[in-house]
């Protein structure tokens, strides 16, 4: 059951650090009880999403290593912009009352 929450931020760069504004980044539950969690997000002029809290397991079952249940929730992440190619990153872990930061490196598209 997923009753708690966990932080999301995302900063898009090139292969060389530089930040890459106007990204969209689309966030999707990658799991039963969160596959209809869709977040669309766009970079500012420092490469990162607005933070958002994605829907969590309780903290109680990390106490508990016999649970069957995993103390995280996953998430995919699609990242799109212009002159770059995709990237997709699949299984994105997410833990209740932890704020994560995700970097992605875009690599420019080929010319030819």
């Amino acid at each position: 059951m997923l009753n708690d929450f966990g932080g999301l931020t995302v900063r898009v760069q090139t292969a060389g650090a530089y930040p890459i504004e106007d990204a969209i980044v689309r966030v999707r539950g990658a799991q039963e009880g969160n596959s209809e969690i869709i977040f669309s997000l766009v970079t500012d002029n420092d490469g990162l999403t607005e933070k958002i809290r994605l829907p969590t397991p309780s903290p109680e079952l990390s106490k508990y290593p016999d649970s069957r249940e995993d103390p995280y929730s996953l998430y995919d992440v699609e990242i799109v912009a212009d002159g770059y190619a995709p990237k997709n990153l699949y299984g994105l872990t997410v833990f209740p009352g932890i704020d994560s930061l995700q970097i992605v490196g875009l690599i420019p598209e080929q010319i030819e």
